[in-house]
């Protein structure tokens, strides 16, 4: 699925409508994203501890132009009643809008590594990261968007890191959770600065979610039937 851009996005939610939330996320709001024209797939990750972002999902896009078509516009402007009611409960939503500088490695692992970090320094050790026991791919992106493009949804600090400077986002796939963390612990004393709080910067999630599943044509059943 692997284009050459992706979005990011980290968000966490008011106690008590989680199991809406996966419902919701799986039926209606990934399935409708990943329709939008350049969108190729999209994953959702849930991390139940972690102290600001329980969820990730990484969508896998063409290339930046997925971003500004009318149809994503739509998708922005004009939420769908289920959406609109989820939206004020969202918590320290963060989304990033990457291009893709550069990757290691193939398939796709139970578990992800993902740190936000300053500066592009990763880049040159993709194929070193990538072949970590137990992690199948490394990918580093470079930020294309500011914090305040929220999609619509609320955005939040409050531990967040949505305030917290970064250029690139770094994103390892893993077989399983243990060979994530370790890969998260490693690249976290590499490419941070001295004294920064890795969960303030990413986390570890287990895989949630795939959409489109084995038919990719399974992602235009779920266009708005006044889209071209």
């Amino acid at each position: 699925m692997s284009g050459a851009a992706f979005l990011a996005l980290w968000n966490d939610l008011a106690r008590g409508r989680e199991a809406e939330y996966d419902t919701w996320h799986t039926r209606e709001h990934l399935p409708e994203r990943v329709a939008a024209p350049g969108f190729r797939g999209g994953r959702r990750y849930v991390a139940p501890a972690h102290p600001a972002h329980r969820w990730f999902t990484l969508y896998d896009v063409e290339d930046p132009g997925a971003f500004e078509t009318p149809e994503y516009a739509d998708l922005l402007r004009n939420p769908t009643s289920w959406s609109a009611s989820m939206r004020p409960d969202f918590r320290n939503f963060l989304r990033v809008p990457c291009t893709t500088l550069a990757e290691s490695g193939f398939g796709l692992g139970g578990a992800l590594a993902v740190l936000r970090l300053p500066n592009e320094s990763a880049c040159h050790a993709l194929d070193e990261l990538a072949h970590l026991h137990g992690v199948v791919g490394a990918r580093l992106g470079l930020r294309a968007g500011p914090d305040h493009a929220t999609g619509g949804f609320r955005a939040g600090t409050g531990g967040s890191g949505a305030s917290d400077a970064f250029t690139t986002v770094l994103v390892l796939d893993a077989l399983d959770r243990a060979s994530a963390e370790r890969a998260f612990a490693l690249a976290a004393a590499r490419f941070l600065a001295a004294g920064a709080e890795p969960l303030r910067l990413g986390g570890v999630y287990g895989l949630a979610f795939v959409f489109p599943g084995r038919d990719p044509q399974e992602r235009l059943r779920h266009r708005r039937p006044h889209w071209a």
